[in-house]
């Protein structure tokens, strides 16, 4: 079960529970540690109080027993038994037959079998547990040798003439030990609550608040709100994160106000194209029929001048032009109306591989050298393959008319859009195919204009095979990008979805 479900979303209270428990291991671990040396030295001092008190003794008995006052061996036992913290002082002999206590009626009696066993051991201070008193006691079992200056008094062969056995308690050592353990943890578990509650203030005042107000700032902005802005004045890096988000929030509308406008001025010039396509329509239609009848006229008129006739040469221009005007016509006509696709699954490669067939039956694509880097794996789509081939019969005209005496025409596809197309969002979902020359190039003041209607870099164009390209994207939902380097040439990329929204 993840245990983090439980725990509440917010950042003040995840930030509060870090803090606290990183301080919890902090001086928990700095309370265990003080403790244990504490309770090291409160033991080594008692160790070293042992030890002092029994040499001074061992030394006290050997001068007591070299002087001869033996009888006042006892009465010194009662006076350092006394002492507080001495709970145990006697000396026993090899049997463990204790000669001298300070309690005399212990004398003559066995020592405690314990006393008698860490005197038979190697190590002859250990600390234990006492039975009777329920704390523990550390002892020390001090042999008295017998040296030159006791054999005297005593046989050779005796070596120890007797053992010291001193026990001091160590009960007000652990009632020391165990209040200062009190202390440590009252006093950390005080300085955890304390130090938390103070940079939780901290976390709140600093950090969660102005997180909160860019939050809340954020949620305005999400909703449409770009009036607003986030109050956070201090020069940290969340000030620093407000004033970010701030300026940004102001080039956003910035942004906005610049798009509503040009929205309204795209929307009031398609207004006027839209009367004008209409009217330029109505014109055509009006014209088209007379200029069809003095077509005919001129065809007559012709052929009543016999061949030489400079009457007939100016009738014969007469006639191009107004097969030209008529096309101009024709063009007009067909970008003012509005043609429905009509949507079927087809190959891009196979639309355009038709459409450079047809290129190559002109004296300009006949010169013009064409490579097709079409991509195999291409997928079909749905599209109107008679419109699509109007798309790129444009495009590639287009190109081959850039420089008629031999242009170098190359027709890429992909069945992705590839990662060297920085325009392109959603690459996956598009298929893409661009046409591209060696050509004189469009100047960049003008390459911004050429998918307008009748704008035109060619002294014989309409203007209008490019804005009927870009229509006809739009209807396939698609759209198609130019671009033209400083040294030349020109390139004309068609998008197209693999899948009609």
């Amino acid at each position: 079960m993840n245990i983090l479900r439980f725990v509440p979303r917010s950042l003040f209270f995840r930030l509060s529970l870090a803090v606290s428990l990183v301080m919890v291991v902090v001086f928990g671990a700095s309370s265990y540690i003080t403790f244990r040396i504490q309770s090291e030295q409160s033991l080594s001092a008692t160790k070293t109080q042992a030890i002092l008190l029994t040499r001074a003794l061992k030394n006290t008995i050997r001068i007591g027993m070299e002087s001869g006052h033996t009888e006042s061996l006892a009465s010194i036992f009662q006076t350092v038994g006394a002492l507080p913290g001495v709970e145990k002082l006697r000396v026993f002999n090899e049997e463990g037959k204790i000669r001298y206590s300070m309690k005399p009626s212990e004398v003559g009696h066995l020592t405690d079998e314990l006393d008698y066993t860490v005197y038979r051991s190697p190590e002859r201070s250990t600390p234990f547990q006492s039975e009777t008193t329920g704390h523990r006691s550390f002892c020390m079992v001090e042999p008295i040798e017998n040296e030159a200056k006791c054999q005297r008094c005593h046989p050779r062969e005796n070596e120890v003439l007797g053992v010291l056995d001193v026990c001091l308690s160590m009960g007000d050592t652990e009632k020391s030990i165990e209040y200062n353990r009190f202390l440590l943890l009252s006093f950390t578990w005080l300085a955890v609550i304390l130090t938390s509650a103070l940079i939780s203030v901290i976390l709140k005042r600093f950090v969660t608040a102005p997180v909160e107000r860019l939050a809340r700032t954020m949620e305005s902005v999400e909703a449409g709100k770009l009036d607003v802005r986030v109050d956070i004045r201090s020069g940290d890096e969340l000030g620093r994160l407000g004033g970010s988000f701030n300026e940004m929030v102001r080039k956003l509308s910035d942004t906005r106000a610049e798009l509503e406008k040009f929205h309204h001025r795209q929307l009031a010039r398609a207004d006027r194209m839209a009367s004008l396509g209409e009217m330029a329509a109505g014109i055509a239609h009006e014209i088209k029929n007379p200029l069809a009848g003095i077509y005919g006229a001129a065809q007559v008129l012709v052929n009543e001048f016999p061949e030489g006739d400079p009457k007939r040469e100016i009738v014969g221009e007469m006639m191009t032009l107004i097969k030209r005007l008529d096309g101009t016509i024709r063009d007009l006509l067909n970008f003012a109306r509005y043609t429905e696709p009509q949507f079927s699954r087809a190959n891009v490669n196979e639309v355009i591989d038709k459409v450079l067939f047809l290129v190559q039956q002109i004296p300009e694509g006949k010169r013009a050298r064409i490579v097709r880097d079409f991509d195999p794996a291409m997928p079909e789509i749905e599209m109107d393959s008679e419109q699509m081939k109007q798309v790129f019969l444009n495009l590639a005209l287009n190109a081959v008319q850039a420089k008629p005496d031999g242009v170098a025409l190359t027709v890429r596809t992909r069945g992705e859009v590839p990662a060297d197309i920085p325009e392109a969002k959603h690459r996956s979902g598009y298929v893409m195919a661009s046409v591209s020359d060696d050509g004189p190039g469009i100047p960049a003041d003008r390459i911004g204009k050429v998918f307008q209607p009748f704008f035109t870099t060619k002294e014989s164009g309409t203007g209008l095979g490019l804005s009927m390209t870009r229509k006809i994207l739009d209807l396939h939902d698609g759209w198609i990008t130019a671009e033209s380097g400083s040294g030349g040439g020109a390139t004309f990329t068609v998008f197209l979805p693999k899948v009609r929204a």
